[in-house]
């Protein structure tokens, strides 16, 4: 290294107090080096932020009109026998709808019944223009449907609450099945222990007599009487009345107890009898709502209650034994378009995404100069 040289970077150098030299400051950015970096594309930035903000402004401006309906479903709260209100029961069941009112399925059966009525959509989209949810503190489930529409808004939330509560409906017509199964095994095997019971009985009842035969002699206070007397009574006389013998019958007590017992367990028997077929009869008519998908049931919903048969009362009982319903009719909510907001917050993203992009390409330019 030449003397020059030297003497110029013996002159960089930074000398302390004592005059000793001090090591070099790292390089880093300040505020000011940021906003002069991004100032340098001021204009592109500018030029970029207005563009996409108009483009933003129309197409926010010209998107039609969304119209919002909402429909609520009120879940009723389990009360136990006592007559306390099991609230952890009542949050399972609250869960469990939300879960099932969402359910592609759901969105299936109402995208096919849209599709009839003109209003063509795919279960996709109606699953995201239909939001659930439940208001805090609450028994109710809350469903909003969105659409270009308050006629086509309207339909989707009225077919969303249709269909939910068809298919609660259909579950309910298995789960009643399989409770009715359930009870028909349980009469069928106390029939089968009442029968062989009642049988035991007349079994019993036919082994037993119910007449007994009473032999009773006759009457010795007249021979008491003659004794004392001290009179010497008549051999012969003593001897015919001594023989002499009363035969008589009368019922059994033990038949009574047994033929007690025989009339109530065949009493026990024809109520066992009875609640089986009535089982019988309700497994028949619910295993065929289900071959008819529910089509019975639409049948025997006009009759009056004097008109159905004890069967079909019970299926009514189970049916309408529901834990959730329709509260109210859907009806309109106020939907505003909010171009002007979403277009602010369009503007402020679309700079902050150019400062980025023009301090990006400041420092990566940096970056290739320093190598």
């Amino acid at each position: 290294m030449s003397a020059e040289k030297q003497q110029n970077f013996a002159e960089t150098q930074p000398v302390s107090a004592s005059g000793t030299e001090l090591p070099p400051q790292e390089e880093f950015l300040s505020l000011r080096d940021i906003l002069a970096m991004i100032l340098r594309h001021r204009w592109a930035i500018l030029l970029f932020v207005l563009l996409s903000t108009l483009a933003a402004g129309i197409f926010f401006i010209t998107r039609p009109q969304q119209y919002k309906a909402e429909g609520y479903l009120q879940v009723i709260y389990p009360v136990s026998p006592e007559g306390r209100v099991d609230k952890e029961l009542f949050e399972n069941i609250i869960a469990s709808h939300l879960q099932k009112a969402s359910s592609a399925y759901i969105a299936m059966n109402v995208a096919a019944q849209l599709s009839k009525q003109g209003f063509q959509t795919t279960p996709f989209e109606l699953e995201k223009q239909v939001k659930i949810t439940r208001p805090a503190k609450t028994d109710l489930i809350c469903l909003v449907g969105e659409a270009t529409s308050t006629d086509k808004a309207l339909l989707i939330m009225r077919l969303w609450i249709r269909e939910y509560l068809t298919s609660i409906q259909k579950n309910n017509i298995y789960a009643a099945l399989f409770q009715a199964r359930s009870l028909l095994k349980q009469s069928q095997c106390s029939l089968m222990e009442k029968q062989a019971t009642a049988n035991h009985m007349r079994e019993q009842v036919a082994k037993s007599s119910p007449l007994i035969t009473l032999s009773r002699s006759v009457d010795d206070r007249q021979l008491l009487s003659e004794l004392s007397q001290k009179a010497a009574p008549d051999p012969e006389a003593f001897k015919k009345m001594s023989e002499i013998h009363i035969l008589s019958q009368e019922q059994s007590k033990e038949y009574i107890d047994l033929k007690k017992a025989m009339l109530e367990t065949e009493q026990k028997l024809s109520e066992v009898l009875g609640r089986r077929n009535l089982y019988q009869e309700v497994v028949r008519l619910l295993e065929k709502k289900i071959a008819l998908n529910g089509a019975y049931q639409e049948d025997t919903a006009a009759l009056t209650n004097a008109s159905l048969s004890e069967p079909e009362l019970y299926i009514n009982i189970l049916m309408k034994n529901s834990e959730i319903v329709q509260y109210g009719e859907p009806g309109l909510i106020l939907s505003a378009r909010g171009a002007l907001k979403k277009t602010g917050l369009f503007f402020l993203m679309s700079l902050g995404l150019a400062c980025l992009c023009a301090f990006i390409y400041e420092w990566g330019k940096g970056l290739l100069s320093s190598r």
